[in-house]
């Protein structure tokens, strides 16, 4: 099931009509939280008696989602330890703890240089479990500087489990400083997803993200973003009908490849075509063509009617291009537009109230391409470096200033929609930075694209509809998008380079058309 992510903000007003009913939010999340933390010890020690969990307290409600669950854990049998930090803490979460038998110790940043450093420093590195429960939504620029002077000089057991409560207590994107900061094993959060648990730059910080339902169900049109993963790409595939045919199934146009890199050509056709679409068309130079024919007999090398259309892997040469653009006069079908087609984004002849402005249209840039387009359309110099040290940020600048889906390719892939929307497939394997991948990316969208958009149209004739098609927001398209990433991912833990992974990707679509799952991926 998808997963939305949602602004600390939208969270807190959820829960506000909740508190003001009396529904009692914190000792749903306490004891949530509680469970976990006992399951997780006892993975790692056989029981929960006799473990030793410290919790490192500050000021607000996270401090008492921890305490709470720390007294809970302490009547199971676990030795509890509690660290204040500032000079107060959430006083009933504290009595409850101490009610329970934990122990307390005061450090707040008036007795930073006291005896009681190294009790602490002691503790923790005894702990079997450690709880941050230091800062909040509220705090997220940097520790204060005697708690970050602890941090620094505590060394976690290689067998210890540190676990954020909620959020981790500083989710600054800065690269200095890592070592003062805390690195959670797992992050527990309640409500929803907060949309700053997503971004790439923290999951060091984050450790796995566990989300605990305790009733809030914020309206999805608030969201964020959403994250995809693997059984969304098992439920959401487009099988064939049993009704259907060749056209119902959906046309993909392919421009790729040219006479100076005709592999393109054959990567991203052949990816098209192993999604199981109902036909591909390629529109490019006729030599890539040859190749392209003597793979894939069923591939049509004529003009015709298509559902999507992807250009610019291999850099196709501009009479095919003009070609392509021509034939989507009258239409509206969805672009994906990579490498050489970027060039025509931000152009004087080609900006966003021309033939792009008919249709959603999805670019697909690396790092470095994505400084070069925006680059262009700023009339600044962006480099690649900035733009890998906050991919979600720049992305979403992208997508606003071009008015197109933009999928910024890296590690951890990141799709954004002009309104700031975004969309985070899980990440791949290792094995996808290889040269050519990007080309089976594009086809596999562009198949993807083709398929749903002609879905759409096949349910618009069948009920006879009459007006004219709305269209389809750009968050339905992205979320498309998201779908082909994870066809891409499974197929990389089948592969080792862009050959095998192009062969990987018939065997991902059969397992999930015949068997509906992803077999052995």
């Amino acid at each position: 099931m998808v997963v939305f992510a949602y602004p600390s903000t939208v969270i807190r007003e959820a829960e506000g009509p909740l508190i003001d009913a009396g529904v009692p939010l914190m000792a749903r999340a306490a004891q949530a939280l509680a469970r976990f933390c006992a399951d997780e010890i006892r993975t790692a020690r056989g029981q929960v008696a006799g473990a030793r969990a410290c919790v490192l307290a500050g000021p607000g409600n996270n401090a008492g989602d921890a305490l709470f669950a720390a007294a809970a854990l302490s009547r199971r049998g676990a030795k509890i330890t509690v660290v204040t930090l500032f000079e107060g803490t959430h006083i009933d979460g504290l009595a409850a703890a101490q009610r329970a038998g934990a122990d307390v110790i005061a450090y707040p940043a008036a007795r930073s240089a006291g005896d009681t450093r190294g009790d602490i420093l002691r503790e923790l590195t005894r702990a079997d479990l450690v709880l941050d429960g230091i800062l909040g939504t509220g705090g997220r620029r940097g520790l204060p500087p005697h708690i970050a002077s602890l941090i620094k000089d505590w060394t976690p057991r290689d067998d210890s489990i540190l676990v954020a409560v909620d959020v981790p207590s500083d989710l600054s994107p800065a690269e200095t400083g890592a070592d003062d900061r805390l690195h959670a094993d797992h992050t527990v959060t309640f409500g929803g997803l907060k949309a700053e648990l997503i971004d790439p730059r923290v999951s060091r910080f984050t450790g796995e993200v566990h989300v605990v339902d305790i009733g809030l169900h914020p309206a999805q049109s608030a969201a964020a973003g959403e994250v995809l993963d693997s059984e969304d790409l098992i439920a959401e595939f487009p099988r064939p009908d049993a009704q259907g045919y060749k056209y119902s199934r959906g046309v993909v146009g392919v421009l790729a490849g040219s006479e100076e890199y005709p592999g393109a050509g054959v990567l991203t056709t052949t990816s098209a075509v192993n999604c199981g679409i109902g036909m591909v068309r390629y529109l490019g130079s006729p030599l890539v063509a040859e190749f392209v024919l003597g793979l894939h007999a069923e591939v049509v090398t004529a003009s015709g009617r298509m559902n999507a259309l992807v250009m610019g892997p291999g850099d196709p040469e501009d009479e095919f291009l003009r070609d392509a653009v021509d034939a989507l006069t009258d239409t509206s079908i969805p672009v994906v537009l990579d490498a050489g087609a970027l060039e025509m984004v931000g152009r004087a002849d080609s900006v966003r109230g021309t033939w792009l402005a008919k249709r959603p249209v999805v670019l697909t840039p690396h790092a470095g391409e994505l400084a070069r387009l925006l680059s262009r359309i700023l009339g600044e110099i962006i480099t690649s470096s900035r733009i890998t040290a906050d991919p979600i940020g720049w992305a979403k600048r992208a997508a606003k200033l071009s008015g197109c889906i933009v999928l910024l390719k890296g590690h951890q892939t990141v799709i954004a929609c002009p309104d700031g929307f975004c969309v985070l497939p899980e990440a791949g394997p290792a094995s996808l930075a290889t040269a050519g991948s990007g080309d089976v990316l594009a086809g596999i969208i562009g198949a993807m694209l083709a398929v749903f958009h002609a879905t759409r149209q096949q349910a618009s004739a069948e009920s006879q509809q009459t007006s004219p098609e709305a269209p389809l927001p750009d968050r339905d398209w992205a979320h498309i998008v998201g779908l082909a990433v994870l066809i891409h991912n499974a197929a990389g833990y089948r592969a080792v380079n862009a050959g095998t992974l192009v062969d990987a990707v018939v065997e991902v679509a059969g397992d999930l058309i015949h068997s509906r799952s992803l077999g052995g991926g």
